[in-house]
């Protein structure tokens, strides 16, 4: 299992590609736990990623992250539909000053992916 994991990050807050750009990767072996996650369709694109995004927590709870590569050896995997959502934004003067307008998709995918 290959996972990573942003650091808490402080003011101001830089973006999440130079943030991916030192992220720390980690190489979990015969390790058992949870993966959790959801696949996006591409018309979400903007509100979130496209595609799969999976998280992984050990059953003792030390270890985890955004995966980037697996490979289950046994277990117990569990699919449920979703056809809605719920959005919940900041209310906070943090988020009303952002610039969204901004097209990060490019940056976003290449987080997504590894690229690093």
């Amino acid at each position: 299992m290959r996972t990573r994991s942003v650091p808490p990050q402080k003011r101001p807050f830089p973006p999440l590609k130079d943030v991916a750009a030192t992220q720390p990767v980690f190489d979990l072996e015969n390790v058992s736990g949870t993966v959790v996650g959801f696949r996006c369709p591409s018309y979400v694109a903007g509100v979130n990623v496209p595609g799969d995004h999976l998280h992984f927590l050990s059953q003792d709870r030390s270890r985890g992250g955004h995966i980037l590569a697996f490979e289950m050896v046994a277990g117990t995997v569990r699919v449920d539909g979703l056809d809605r959502f719920a959005m919940r934004l900041p209310a906070t003067e943090d988020f009303a000053a952002a610039d969204l307008a901004r097209d990060r998709q490019a940056d976003l995918q290449g987080v997504e992916k590894g690229k690093r």
